[in-house]
């Protein structure tokens, strides 16, 4: 049985098609960040504290966390320890506004042995706000509270405290991005 000429060219005409819509995907997500940029009104004045050359980094979670937290903040002091000639100021944002200073202390006392972290609760209703829009759940119900459920986001704002990079993990390669795009603005 023959394949008439038209129907070899539809075939080839679909296989180049899929080929294209592969290879466009593939670009796509090679060039894509995984990483969202929001402008930030109130980080200028919120960290002032924080040396005008340090990099803030912000993890959303819940003291006494014993599933998501531990795991994420153990990826942060392996991020911190691979940028030893970068300063960085590190927060746990505290996501539940009942929780006592005691409870936080003694909740960041494991992790502060390996990692400079400072407990971070937010000042105002426009702040609380802002990080719900960022994905930091603040869980307002004991019941979310004892089901361990809150968002997996860290918060990156650069020295100049303008933006927050929102990243579903901390990684190498975005920070490295971060870094590009930052330096190719500043030209």
């Amino acid at each position: 049985m023959e394949v008439k000429p038209k129907l070899k060219f539809r075939i080839l005409l679909w296989v180049v098609v899929g080929i294209v819509i592969l290879g466009f995907s593939v670009t796509l997500q090679v060039l894509s960040s995984s990483y969202r940029k929001i402008p930030c009104d109130f980080c200028k004045h919120r960290f002032l504290t924080e040396p005008t050359s340090n990099w803030i980094i912000i993890y959303p979670g819940l003291v006494g966390c014993g599933k998501k937290c531990p795991l994420a903040l153990e990826a942060l002091r392996k991020f911190r320890v691979q940028f030893p000639k970068t300063s960085f100021s590190i927060y746990f944002l505290v996501t539940d506004p009942s929780e006592s200073e005691e409870a936080i202390q003694n909740y960041l006392a494991y992790y502060q042995t390996s990692l400079e972290i400072l407990a971070l609760r937010p000042n105002s209703e426009n702040e609380k706000s802002f990080y719900r829009r960022l994905g930091a759940y603040l869980p307002e119900h004991e019941v979310l509270k004892q089901r361990d459920e809150h968002g997996t986001q860290f918060f990156l704002i650069p020295p100049n405290r303008e933006i927050v990079y929102a990243l579903p993990k901390i990684e190498a390669s975005d920070w490295e991005r971060i870094q590009r795009e930052i330096n190719s603005q500043s030209k």
